[in-house]
C-alpha cells in the first residue's frame, strides 16, 4: 500500500484492492496469449476470407451440428463429441466455419481452432489457444488460470496431457464446485486436426461442462482414436463423403460463383453465361468434390483471363474423365478429375519459369507438410528462390487459382536497437520478436489454397513431371548453406568481400538487423532441407564435395543465436521427431517422445552421409573423460551412437541415444565433445518433461 503512504484525514467505503503485476512481469494470461496462435481462430485475419458453405447448401450437415451443439428444450443432452470425417475437398472446413458462426451469433461457441496449411500450426499451440480463447469469454475461469501460470511458468512446456488436465479439467472442476461453473455444453470446433503435426494431439478427450466437435480426414491415427470402445460410445459420427448426392448444392456454388465473377468485372449479359450442359458438366466431373469447382472459379476469375477460353480450358479435361473406364477391374481415382484439372494449371505456366515454379512449391510444401515451420513469408521463399519483389509476385499471379497470397499485416516491431548491426549484436528478446514477424508476414505470406494440391505434388503417379520430389531441386539449398559467413576466431561474421547482408538478398532492403536476420534464418532453413535429403548419390557432385569441407559450426552458432536464450526450451522438429530443445551456449540438447526406434529412419540417411564422407563414426579415445562417462551404465535398453560431421577445425559432434525402455530419443551438437557431454550428462532429463505420472514431470527411472 505505497501508494497510500502519508495520507491521512480519509475514509474509505466498501472498496477493493487488487495487486497489480509491476516491473514489467508478465501475467499468467500474458504468457498464454504467447504461447497460443491467434491465426488458427475461426475469425482471424490470417484466414480471411474463410471458406465457408454458399448459402443454401451443406444445410442438413449444418443443420444436425449445429443441433448436436444446441438441443431442443427438453431433449435429452447428446454425446459430447462430434465428428465430421470426408476425404479432402468435400467442404469440411466449410461446414465447420459455418457452424462456428452459427454458434458465435447465438453466444454458443467457447473455442475454435482451425488446423491449416495456411496457419502453420503445431501441436504445442493448440491448448493455450483453446484456453486462451475460453478465458477470454469467463471471467472465473479467466482468474484461475492466470492463477496456475503465475504459480507455474513452465505449465506450457509441458505435454498436452498436462497442460489439458491442469489448465482446463481442473479448474473447471474447481468452478463447479464454487457454483460459478460455464454455461452448460460450451462448444469447441477443432477443423483439420490431420494437418497437425503432432499425432500425439489427436486424443483429447471431453472436459466438465465441455463438448467437442472435431472435423477431419479419415487418417488411420484418428479412426483408430475416435473408433476405440472409450470414444466410439461418446462420439457422434457424421460422414461427409465425394458422393453425387451433392450435386445439388455444387451445381448452386457453381451458378452464384460465376455469377459474382462476371459481378467483379462489370459484365451484364442477355444471354446465359456459362451454358446448363457446361454447369452439368463441371457437376459431374465434381462428383460432390467442392475443391474441385472452388479451384475452376479460380482459374476463371484469374485477372488478365478470357472468361471463355478459361473456362473451355477447365471443360477440355473432363468428357473422357467423366466416362472413363475401369481400369483392370479397379475403379477410377475419386481425384481423376482434380488432377486432371491440376495438371492444366500446371501445363500452363511456361517452360521457361517452370524449375523457379516447382522449387518455389516444394519449398512450401516441405512447410506446410510439418517437415520444418519456417518459410512461408513473401521475403524468406523470394529469398531463397533469389527473385525480385516483381517475378516472385508475377509468378504467384501465374498459380493464383492454387496459392493464395496475402499482404502483410502491420509492420515490423519497432525497438531502440541499433538497426545498423547485425543480428549478432542485438537483444535476444528482440532478435527473437523481429524473427516471428519475418516467418509470418514480411512482405506478406503465401500457401496452399487447399492441401489437395499439395498431395497432387508429391505424389508422382498423380502429378507425373510436376511432382516436385525431384532431387535437383535440393541444389539450391547446398547454394545457400555456403553462402557468405565466416569465422574470425569464435566470432561468425560475414565473409571476405560481402560489405553487408542486404548484398546477397534479393529484397527486400530494410535495415541490416532485419536484412542479417533473413540471412541467418535462410542457412538454417538450408541446412535443414539437407538433412532431409531421400539420396545423395543423384546430387551434383559439387554440392556433395562442398558439404564434406562445408562448416558446420555454421548452424550451430547461428541458430543458439535466433533461438531463445541459453536454458530456454522451444519446440524443435529433428528428423521426423517433434521435441523440446534447448542451447548451452552453443551447444544444442534436444528430448522427444520416439515411439518407434530411430534406427529404419536413421539409418539410411546415416550411412548415405558417411559414404559421401560428410561424416564418420567417431570413437574417443578410450581414456577420455567422454568415453569414461558415456554411454550411461545401464546400456539394456540404450541405443546410442557418436559421429563427427564435417571435417578438422569445420567439424561438429553428434551424440544421440534411444532409450528404448521409455520410448525417448535424446541428442546432443557441440563443437566440444568434452563440454557437449559434460553439458548432456547434467541437462538431459531437464530438457522435457515427457511423463504425466510423476510430479516433477521427469521420466520414471
Amino acid at each position: 500500500m505505497d501508494s497510500l503512504a502519508g495520507a491521512h484525514n480519509f475514509v474509505i467505503h466498501d472498496s477493493q484492492f487488487i495487486e497489480q503485476q509491476g516491473n514489467g512481469v508478465p501475467n499468467g494470461i500474458d504468457i498464454l496469449r504467447e504461447a497460443s496462435n491467434p491465426d488458427a481462430a475461426y475469425d482471424s485475419s490470417a484466414r480471411d476470407p474463410p471458406p465457408k458453405c454458399f448459402p443454401g447448401t451443406r444445410k442438413q450437415y449444418v443443420k444436425d451440428t449445429v443441433d448436436w451443439a444446441v438441443p431442443a428444450v427438453g431433449a435429452d443432452d447428446p454425446l459430447p463429441l462430434f465428428w465430421m470425417k470426408g476425404p479432402a475437398g468435400v467442404g469440411k472446413s466449410a461446414v465447420a466455419q459455418t457452424c462456428a458462426e452459427k454458434l458465435k451469433d447465438i453466444g454458443r461457441l467457447g473455442a475454435a481452432f482451425f488446423f491449416a496449411v495456411k496457419t502453420r500450426d503445431k501441436a504445442e499451440q493448440f491448448f493455450p489457444t483453446i484456453i486462451y480463447q475460453l478465458s477470454s469469454q469467463f471471467s472465473d475461469y479467466h482468474d484461475l488460470v492466470d492463477h496456475r501460470i503465475r504459480h507455474d511458468r513452465t505449465i506450457l512446456n509441458k505435454i498436452m496431457a498436462t497442460q489439458f488436465r491442469a489448465l482446463l479439467v481442473e479448474p473447471l472442476q474447481e468452478l463447479e464446485m464454487m457454483g460459478k461453473g460455464i454455461r452448460k455444453r460450451t462448444t469447441i470446433f477443432i477443423d483439420g486436426l490431420d494437418e497437425c503435426e503432432d499425432p500425439d494431439a489427436h486424443c483429447s478427450r471431453q472436459g466438465h461442462s465441455v463438448c467437442w466437435a472435431f472435423f477431419t480426414r479419415p487418417e488411420p491415427h484418428i479412426e483408430g482414436t475416435f473408433t476405440t470402445s472409450d470414444i466410439a460410445q461418446i462420439t457422434c459420427t457424421s460422414l461427409l463423403p465425394i458422393s453425387h448426392d451433392a450435386d445439388g448444392d455444387v451445381e448452386l456454388y457453381l451458378r452464384g460463383g460465376f455469377a459474382n465473377v462476371l459481378r467483379r468485372r462489370n459484365i451484364s449479359l442477355k444471354s446465359q453465361w456459362p451454358s446448363d450442359d457446361d454447369i452439368r458438366t463441371l457437376v459431374r466431373a465434381a462428383k460432390g468434390l467442392f475443391i474441385y469447382v472452388a479451384t475452376a472459379l479460380r482459374v476463371v476469375a484469374q485477372p488478365g483471363s478470357l472468361l471463355e477460353e478459361s473456362l473451355d480450358a477447365i471443360l477440355a479435361t473432363t468428357p473422357n474423365l467423366i466416362s472413363e473406364p475401369t481400369v483392370h477391374g479397379s475403379p477410377p481415382s475419386p481425384f481423376a478429375e482434380l488432377d486432371a484439372f491440376y495438371m492444366l494449371i500446371m501445363q500452363r505456366i511456361s517452360p521457361k519459369i517452370l524449375p523457379t515454379v516447382l522449387l518455389f512449391l516444394r519449398i512450401l510444401s516441405l512447410s506446410s507438410s510439418g517437415i520444418h515451420t519456417i518459410g512461408r513469408s513473401v521475403t524468406f521463399v523470394s529469398n531463397i528462390l533469389g527473385l525480385s519483389e516483381l517475378r516472385f509476385m508475377a509468378m504467384c499471379n501465374q498459380l493464383s487459382a492454387v496459392i493464395h497470397f496475402q499482404d502483410q499485416i502491420g509492420s515490423p516491431p519497432t525497438h531502440t536497437t541499433d538497426t545498423s548491426r547485425p543480428f549478432q549484436y542485438a537483444n535476444r528478446g528482440v532478435v527473437l520478436e523481429l524473427r516471428r514477424f519475418i516467418d509470418r508476414q514480411l512482405g506478406g505470406s503465401v500457401s496452399f489454397y487447399h492441401k489437395s494440391f499439395h498431395d497432387f505434388l508429391i505424389d508422382s503417379t498423380r502429378s507425373g513431371s510436376f511432382c516436385i520430389a525431384s532431387l535437383d531441386m535440393y541444389d539450391v539449398f547446398f547454394m545457400r548453406y555456403q553462402e557468405s559467413y565466416c569465422f574470425q576466431g569464435s566470432e561468425l561474421i560475414l565473409a571476405p568481400g560481402i560489405p553487408d547482408s542486404a548484398s546477397s538478398l534479393s529484397y527486400p532492403d530494410t535495415n541490416e538487423l532485419i536484412n542479417s536476420i533473413i540471412k541467418a534464418q535462410i542457412l538454417v532453413y538450408a541446412h535443414a532441407m539437407i538433412g532431409t535429403l531421400p539420396d545423395l548419390s543423384g546430387m551434383d557432385s559439387r554440392w556433395v564435395q562442398q558439404s564434406q569441407y562445408g562448416d558446420f559450426r555454421k548452424h550451430l552458432h547461428i541458430h543458439a543465436t535466433l533461438c531463445p536464450p541459453n536454458g530456454e526450451l522451444f519446440s524443435l522438429l529433428v528428423r521426423g521427431y517433434r521435441g523440446m530443445a534447448k542451447y548451452i551456449s552453443s551447444i544444442r540438447l534436444f528430448q522427444s517422445r520416439a515411439p518407434r526406434s530411430p534406427l529404419l529412419e536413421f539409418g539410411k540417411a546415416i550411412k548415405q552421409l558417411q559414404q559421401a564422407g560428410v561424416m564418420q563414426a567417431y570413437d574417443p579415445d578410450p581414456v577420455s573423460s567422454f568415453a569414461r562417462s558415456f554411454p550411461p551404465q545401464s546400456q539394456d535398453q540404450l541405443i546410442f551412437a557418436l559421429y563427427r560431421m564435417g571435417h578438422e577445425s569445420k567439424s561438429i559432434f553428434w551424440y544421440w541415444e534411444f532409450d528404448s525402455e521409455h520410448k525417448i530419443y535424446r541428442e546432443f551438437r557441440a563443437i566440444d565433445l568434452v563440454e557437449g557431454g559434460r553439458v548432456f550428462r547434467e541437462q538431459q532429463f531437464d530438457l522435457w518433461p515427457l511423463d504425466e505420472g510423476n510430479d516433477d514431470g521427469r521420466p520414471r527411472t
